[in-house]
């Protein structure tokens, strides 16, 4: 069971540079974690998708949750987790993203890590 009274605050955007599969987040060694924003940036002016995966570390299998999903709108943001929908996570775990095209979108995760003694 996670200790709720140690946490770290952890944000990072990660520019999708290529079309190839991306690590976003990896839950560090003897943490588990709650996603409480997960964001899509469309930067470019057209219609763009990306495909999101997990990978859970404790059978070594990878879900694929969204596949070639389109942001509609161009200079458009699309949430995919929140704090009224978390997404939780343990030690090794990823969320992982794939563009359908390089260079035009920007992932951001937000994530609260909790000290896990039994990961």
């Amino acid at each position: 069971m996670p200790n709720l009274d140690i946490v770290k605050f952890y944000t990072e955007s990660v520019d999708l540079t290529s079309t190839a599969d991306t690590d976003i987040y990896v839950v560090p060694s003897s943490f588990s974690a709650v996603i409480k924003h997960f964001f899509v940036s469309n930067n470019g002016s057209n219609n763009e998708d990306y495909t999101l995966k997990f990978f859970h570390a404790d059978d070594s299998v990878t879900h694929t949750l969204l596949d070639t999903h389109n942001i509609t709108n161009g200079k458009s943001i699309e949430t995919i987790f929140d704090d009224g929908k978390p997404f939780f996570m343990h030690q090794g775990d990823k969320l992982i993203v794939a563009a359908g095209t390089a260079n035009k979108l920007v992932v951001t995760v937000c994530a609260e890590e909790y000290f896990d003694s039994n990961r």
